[in-house]
């Protein structure tokens, strides 16, 4: 299991830094902060045809299946999906909110979750 942090806190190191951090970004997305041993390290979830998981210190992936019919059968094929930015914390609630260091262009930078498909927690 994996030990609780925050990517790219200001503070890395330093006694209390991840914390912070933690509750900064909570407050910045309106969020309510987890108790140690409910940090929400990872979560899987569906858009449309397409699965994706956010996790904790990486950037957002995803597939989508594609579909095409080649000489009168049908083959299946997976395309990889990739955010540009990097997951810096998720938090649950109705529905989850995933903060990242996007800059709001768009391309995957934070997401809200109505019902994850798989949740892991960190090891706090």
């Amino acid at each position: 299991m994996t030990a609780f942090f925050v990517p790219g806190s200001a503070d890395a190191g330093q006694p209390g830094a991840d914390e912070a951090a933690y509750r900064r970004l909570a407050e910045i997305a309106g969020a309510v902060p987890a108790e140690p041993g409910r940090r929400i390290r990872l979560v899987a979830y569906r858009v449309g045809r397409e699965s994706w998981t956010a996790e904790v210190g990486r950037k957002l992936s995803g597939t989508r299946p594609e579909h095409r019919r080649r000489k009168g059968e049908f083959t299946t094929t997976t395309e990889k999906l990739s955010g540009s930015s990097t997951v810096l914390a998720i938090f649950a609630g109705t529905p989850f909110t995933i903060v990242t260091d996007g800059d709001g262009d768009g391309d995957g930078d934070g997401a809200t979750v109505d019902k994850p498909s798989r949740v892991v927690y960190f090891a706090d």
